[in-house]
């Protein structure tokens, strides 16, 4: 009894219920599986409306049978019902009929299809939108709230939707309003319709932007900044209300990098690659906003094959990985491939969609490629060609059985250091990544760079520190500076078996030319790509100033009472001493009175007076910097003239002595 009684306790009757509830629960979610995987499977066969072309952050669609949300990615199509939403700090671009729609934040549509069974209708149920339309485009018809919008070929508008009201501003082109009531206007380029929730017309101050466009995208391929045209219009303000524009990197203008005031209908700004939002202001008072996107359309940055490099192959010809960096924005590239540097009948030209494609079809030669970044229809311009870079495929001659040093092979397969003819203007070595490093023992030159400057005294005062740095073991290796641009034919210094930092002192004006060899455990010498460095003259110090006495100074009697001349002048930033000289000026020559160095002061004083004499006299004074005896830092020197003018003594006179001649 008590067995059964026990099985009893364990299967109550509202244990089988519960049970029962969770099996049907468990089937009803693997049916829903079901339809939700075949109504996936279905899209297949359905014609999509268009296509997500752009998208930031998260995007977010749900099927109109469906309550599960899927997360959309570039390139995703979508569909008739479809509800999309775009999450905070994140945007959408549809392409829609040859209509490309901007998708803002916060924002909630559905696509149906419009009342005529013909084109389609865009439910904007909160946040907001632009849309532009091309010539040929098909005409989409925008509900906000029961008001209807629709647009022809060209136009381009913006529309929003908020909790107390509804609004449309076209920007160019024309869209024809449908009011709740039915009443129908056309809007025209740079006007504004704005409703509450009831369709009652609201009078606002606005500005309404004609250029550029809402959401305009920018592809730039130069270095500078672009320069942009901003253009508006003036709802509903007086002629003398100054506006005021601000730039900013964030959509709360936080991060204000820009602001132009006492504006009237329009200003110009330049922007930066990257996501810009600006709007225009009457003093505290926002009256219109709006974001442009600036691409950088230069060149990628060319990965590998790396600038001059060399593949070496006995029997099949390698299969090579072209790498390149990634553009912000751009759907695909164009990889070009040419035996020639212009590129005219280039062997390979493809669409690629990643930032590397894999080639094995290239023969034994020299080859150039480049790759120029591709966006999305929506954007003004086209980007620009990388400059390119070239590497060698070569064929060993060197058979596997044969008895020949490693040293000899790779020296007959080492690149030459001589850039190959032909190249167009802008070629310049590509970032080489770690793992594409060169297929033979290298030496780095890590510092000075080429063409680096280093100012005279630095040079002159500190050591020159050469940095080096080489990716195979080596037995000996040595150092050459030399002023000759070829450094082993006349090498000024050599030292063997240098540290990786080779520290030089006293290293005069003039320019250098510096490389390192070095010989690896295989027996193989190798010698690094010649480096330049100059050492810049050292610069004169400024002349002396205010000198006494003056320039042209006529001393007399008076003045040379003192028995001495005291010469003076004004001291020199960097100088800790002065060359002194004073000459009498001659018939068309100068004798030299006094030539001497004088240390830290600032004044002369000359008291052998018999020297001079009358006449004229010339004294200069030259400022220079001096270090262990040595002049480091000359200057220029100071000139001033003076005259002696003592009055010579007159006739002399005798007076009577009173002496008597007698006969």
């Amino acid at each position: 009894m008590s067995g059964k009684a026990e099985r009893r306790k364990y299967f109550r009757p509202l244990d089988i219920f519960v049970l029962i509830i969770f099996l049907v629960i468990a089937i009803a979610g693997v049916e829903l599986f079901r339809r939700d995987l075949l109504q996936t499977f279905r899209l297949h066969n359905v014609e999509p409306v268009g296509t997500i072309v752009i998208k930031r952050n998260i995007v977010q669609r749900r099927l109109s049978d469906r309550v599960v949300w899927d997360r959309l990615v570039n390139e995703s199509p979508v569909y008739l019902g479809d509800l999309i939403r775009i999450a905070e700090i994140s945007a959408a671009t549809l392409y829609v009929d040859a209509n490309s729609i901007d998708i803002d934040e916060n924002t909630l549509i559905r696509i149906m299809r419009a009342a005529d069974g013909q084109g389609l209708r865009i439910i904007l149920s909160e946040g907001s939108l632009s849309l532009a339309a091309e010539e040929h485009s098909k005409s989409i018809t925008l509900d906000l709230n029961g008001q209807q919008v629709q647009t022809g070929q060209g136009t381009v508008l913006n529309a929003s939707v908020r909790d107390d009201r509804q609004s449309v501003q076209v920007n160019a082109g024309a869209a024809l309003y449908i009011s709740q009531s039915g009443e129908a206007r056309e809007i025209s380029a740079g006007a504004l319709v704005a409703t509450d929730t009831e369709g009652r017309q609201l009078v606002e101050r606005a500005v309404v932007f004609t250029q550029p466009f809402p959401n305009m995208r920018y592809v730039k391929t130069g270095t500078e900044p672009m320069s942009v045209n901003l253009t508006w219009n003036r709802i509903n303000l007086e002629s003398g209300m100054l506006l005021r524009l601000e730039i900013s990197q964030d959509s709360g203008f936080a991060r204000i990098t820009n602001t132009i005031n006492n504006l009237n209908r329009e200003t110009q700004a330049r922007f930066d690659t990257g996501l810009w939002y600006y709007r225009v202001l009457y003093q505290n008072e926002v009256l219109g906003t709006g974001q442009l996107t600036v691409a950088d359309g230069s060149g990628p940055q060319l990965i590998s094959p790396a600038f001059n490099s060399l593949f070496i192959y006995q029997n099949d010809i390698p299969e090579l990985n072209f790498q390149w960096a990634r553009i912000n924005d751009a759907i695909s590239y164009n990889l070009e491939v040419s035996s020639a540097a212009d590129f005219n009948s280039a062997q390979i030209r493809m669409l690629v969609s990643s930032t590397s494609q894999k080639i094995s079809s290239l023969e034994e030669g020299m080859w150039f490629w480049r790759v120029q970044p591709v966006f999305p229809a929506v954007y003004n311009a086209r980007g620009s060609f990388s400059a390119p870079a070239f590497f060698r495929i070569v064929r060993s001659a060197v058979e596997p059985n044969q008895d020949v040093s490693l040293a000899a092979w790779i020296a007959s397969q080492t690149p030459s250091n001589v850039m190959p003819p032909g190249l167009p203007p802008g070629i310049t070595p590509a970032p080489v990544a770690a793992s594409q490093s060169s297929q033979v023992p290298q030496i780095v030159l890590n510092s000075p760079a080429n063409g680096a400057q280093i100012a005279g005294l630095t040079a002159l005062r500190q050591q020159t520190v050469f940095r080096w740095s080489a990716n195979e073991e080596i037995t000996s290796s040595r150092f050459i500076l030399s002023r000759n641009a070829n450094p082993l034919q006349s090498p000024t210094r050599i030292i063997p078996n240098p540290s990786q930092n080779i520290n030089i002192d006293n290293l005069a004006t003039g320019t250098w030319y510096w490389t390192v060899e070095m010989i690896t455990v295989d027996g193989l010498t190798i010698r690094a790509n010649t480096r330049s460095l100059q050492v810049m003259p050292i610069l004169l110090l400024p002349a002396p100033g205010n000198l006494q006495p003056a320039n042209g100074s006529r001393l007399g009697q008076t003045a040379l009472s003192a028995r001495s001349i005291v010469f003076r002048w004004a001291a020199v930033s960097g100088a800790n001493a002065y060359n002194f000289t004073l000459y009498q000026q001659l018939q068309g020559s100068r004798r030299q009175i006094v030539n001497t160095r004088i240390n830290n002061s600032t004044t002369y004083t000359l008291s052998g007076l018999n020297l001079l004499g009358r006449g004229n006299f010339v004294w200069q004074v030259q400022p220079v910097n001096v270090r262990g005896g040595v002049i480091e830092q000359s200057g220029n020197t100071s000139t001033s003239t003076f005259i002696i003018d003592i009055p010579s003594p007159g006739p002399v006179q005798i007076e009577d002595t009173g002496i008597l001649y007698g006969n």
